[in-house]
């Protein structure tokens, strides 16, 4: 792997992570209903992926303006990971270890705001409780579920990373 694809990939990760850290802490000190808001979710989703192509971008910069497909591909999904793997590891240490009792207050106002929107949908008793009750077994927040949500994470930066890898790939005509 390329020196510099690593540094630009573990530096914007990072970058990624303590955003998506900050995100977290505001919820956790000042907030937490922005848990249960869709739009942060989708704000920090288009930041990803800004993040990933921006990488690439930085990356072909600093390689003359070419990048093949893998390496396009490799600083996208390697920005991810770093990111990923930051982020992990302070939701665990927040959630499981420093205040469990945060997770329980964050899932009780999930499934309360969860049933109250799909109350007004006009969906039957028994739809809403079957999906509170998937909600409730998940325990997203427990160190299993977040290692799940990691792997998804990955799973679904993989496939971003091939598309951003196809678009942003330039070979050297010298090479």
């Amino acid at each position: 792997m390329n020196e510099a694809m690593k540094q630009i990939a573990i530096k914007y990760g990072t970058y990624l992570a303590l955003l998506n850290i900050s995100y977290i802490l505001y919820a956790y000190l000042v907030d937490a209903s922005v848990f249960t808001a869709t739009w942060p979710g989708i704000v920090l989703f288009f930041l990803a992926i800004g993040f990933g192509i921006f990488a690439v971008g930085k990356f072909k910069q600093s390689n003359e303006g070419y990048a093949t497909f893998k390496e396009a591909f490799s600083t996208y999904i390697l920005t991810g990971i770093v990111a990923t793997l930051i982020g992990t590891a302070f939701t665990v240490l927040l959630f499981s270890i420093i205040d469990p009792e945060f997770a329980v207050q964050t899932m009780d106002l999930i499934i309360e705001t969860t049933y109250e929107r799909f109350e007004t949908s006009g969906m039957s008793d028994e739809q809403i409780e079957q999906i509170i009750g998937r909600i409730e077994g998940s325990n997203a927040f427990g160190v299993a579920g977040q290692l799940k949500s990691a792997a998804f994470s990955v799973m679904f930066n993989a496939i971003i990373a091939l598309i951003v890898g196809a678009a942003m790939k330039k070979n050297n005509p010298a090479l």
